[in-house]
């Protein structure tokens, strides 16, 4: 068996070069295809839009444990037109569906080594159950898109980049007239884009209310502090904590001082802080201690000044935020 990969699906001697028609323009394609279709006996033409599912749209990105395949067959391959009758893909050596022109198929199977396989025509043989020739490793996370071959004579599956694919697969349908035999494939997951976290609440606290000037342990918390937090505590649950997923504790030091110093300083109040609403009944597994230092001050205050007014200046930089982030 020859092997196969999203980035070199060889078997069954296919060349890219015998490919090249696959590029025709939409127009041409169409033309070609109504073409067929008028010639064609009532059996072999294309099913109704009725039969057929909905037109190609850019699909999502697979789940991280599947691999997501687009097996598609243009609206017309060759200047002769389509090979006559469905191409049978198969996957794992079973059916999985049968595509008439201008149609595709999407898939996921389970990461890892598959054979992936089109064939015109197969019947009463079937190849592609009995003597499966071309396989796949399959990245989890990864969507391959893989056109059916017209001009080799078997329908094998060339691998396409998913720029050059969806031009082609313009106006195509999903073929959903016959039901997957496949038990290899199963249900795309796809990946669903997570909300970002929204700020439910804020709340600032100066540290010169909460600490001793420049302590952080909890010995010097004021008496005052944890009145303070204990009142943020309950406002965040009386506000309900179903929808929070994080409460960020925030640490700001004001700029007098070496910025090593600030950033340590910063920390240990945030983590201080954060035990504190933990012990008052915030789940402490969604609360996070964060060190800013002096990088985000609210106030400038004169390097000239005094030291004594310089830390009465500078006294909003030093604060605590706690901030209450979830979902809407």
């Amino acid at each position: 068996m020859s092997s196969l990969s999203p980035s070199n699906f060889s078997g069954r001697g296919v060349r890219a070069a015998a490919l090249v028609a696959l590029g025709l323009l939409a127009a041409i394609a169409a033309e070609a295809q109504q073409q067929q279709q008028q010639q064609q006996p009532p059996s072999q033409k294309q099913p109704s839009a009725a039969r057929a599912g909905a037109a190609y749209r850019a699909v999502p990105a697979a789940a991280p444990d599947q691999a997501q395949v687009i097996f598609f067959r243009s609206a017309s391959t060759s200047a002769s037109g389509n090979r006559p009758g469905a191409a049978h893909v198969y996957i794992d050596g079973e059916f999985h569906a049968a595509l008439l022109p201008n149609s595709f198929t999407r898939l996921c199977v389970a990461a890892g080594n598959h054979s992936v396989e089109a064939y015109i025509g197969d019947a009463p043989t079937y190849e592609g159950k009995s003597q499966p020739r071309t396989r796949a490793d399959l990245e989890g996370g990864k969507t391959v898109f893989v056109a059916v071959s017209e001009q080799d004579g078997s329908g094998s599956p060339v691998p396409f980049r998913r720029a050059d694919a969806e031009r082609m697969l313009s106006g195509a349908r999903e073929q959903r007239h016959v039901i997957s035999r496949a038990s290899a494939v199963q249900p795309c997951r796809g990946v669903v884009a997570e909300a970002p976290p929204v700020e439910k609440a804020r709340y600032t606290l100066n540290t010169d209310t909460l600490f001793a000037f420049g302590r952080a342990d909890l010995a010097a918390m004021t008496a005052k502090g944890r009145t303070a937090l204990a009142e943020v505590a309950t406002q965040i649950r009386a506000n309900s904590l179903d929808g929070v997923t994080r409460i960020a504790v925030r640490g700001h030091a004001d700029p007098i001082g070496t910025a090593p110093e600030n950033l340590r300083l910063s920390e240990l109040r945030a983590q201080t802080v954060s035990r504190v609403l933990a012990d008052e009944g915030l789940p402490a597994d969604r609360i996070a201690a964060e060190g800013m230092g002096s990088r985000e001050t609210v106030v400038s205050c004169a390097a000239s000044r005094s030291r004594d007014a310089r830390i009465a200046c500078n006294a909003p930089n030093r604060r605590v935020e706690v901030v209450v982030q979830g979902v809407k």
